[in-house]
């Protein structure tokens, strides 16, 4: 899979979570919870996607890895439950432009929830400037939900 030369010379490259901004249907912002994150694309078609939660009630501090004896799986499973990691074959929609589309992510060739391996995760986007930065807003509407899941990521290398 590669991405449309136009749509990779845009895509490709290491991007920063700048935020995630959940919205109502009516645009109205609902409560946040803060992470981290980084969301690469290759012009080959591939991209892999890592985010973590910043809130350090679900981070414990004491756990190394790999894990040592008396660790507990309690802990193991918080940060578990507030991170998300996967990776894998990288689409956009036909109609998809250099500014606006819908990407693919998938099939996924690995994922940390075991139900998404081998799953397509759609997103739409949107690429701007502002100022000196190119920004990237990925979004998604569950069918069924009231809320619209917003990530803004700013471009920090491009592939070369």
């Amino acid at each position: 899979m590669v991405l449309p030369p136009a749509i990779a010379g845009v895509l490709a490259g290491v991007w920063v979570l700048l935020n995630n901004t959940p919205t109502d249907l009516n645009g109205v912002p609902q409560e946040t919870r803060p992470f981290v994150g980084l969301i690469t694309y290759l012009p080959s078609g591939y991209m892999s996607a890592n985010l973590a939660s910043t809130e350090s009630d679900k981070r414990p501090r004491n756990l190394t890895y790999p894990a040592k004896d008396g660790q507990p799986d309690s802990d193991w499973a918080l940060v578990g439950k507030n991170t998300l990691a996967y990776a894998g074959n990288c689409s956009v929609e036909p109609w998809s432009t250099t500014t606006n589309g819908t990407l693919i992510h998938g099939p996924l060739l690995v994922a940390d929830v075991p139900s998404w391996e081998g799953t397509n995760q759609t997103r739409n986007y949107e690429v701007t400037k502002e100022g000196n930065k190119t920004v990237l807003r990925l979004w998604i509407h569950r069918e069924g939900s009231e809320t619209i899941g917003n990530l803004y990521w700013a471009k920090l290398a491009p592939l070369v």
